[in-house]
């Protein structure tokens, strides 16, 4: 592709430099537009390599992304997953304290309940 494009390159300038001596041998002007067509044809052809050639360069860049992009996806797949066993543990931990909490309500109940009896007979 970069051999192409400078043969497209130096046709221009070749291109160029003949139009330039027709443009000094005056009186030829067939020859004039002969060389107007072939330096608009050769600056054609250059645009149109360096297109290709650039639309190639973001093509190998996009390839060189993807797989960065994949390790960054794997990266934030394995955060997630941290995270979510993290969050798991601690809502079983809550989960435990509560059932903790609850009998310790329970117990205080039965207890008040008792002494409650134990003070006021005549409640029952």
């Amino acid at each position: 592709m970069p051999i192409q494009i400078r043969h497209a390159a130096a046709n221009v300038l070749r291109e160029c430099w003949l139009l330039h001596r027709a443009n000094l041998a005056k009186g030829r002007r067939d020859e004039h537009r002969r060389h107007q067509r072939c330096l608009l044809e050769a600056i054609r052809v250059f645009r149109h390599l360096r297109l290709k050639q650039r639309k190639l360069r973001d093509y190998v860049s996009e390839m060189v992304d993807l797989p960065k992009m994949q390790m960054i996806m794997c990266d934030l797949s394995a955060n997630w997953n941290n995270s979510y066993r993290e969050l798991e543990q601690r809502i079983l931990f809550m989960e435990q304290k509560l059932d903790e909490l609850t009998r310790c309500f329970q117990q205080t109940s039965e207890l008040l309940s008792e002494v409650l009896r134990h003070r006021n007979p005549e409640i029952r």
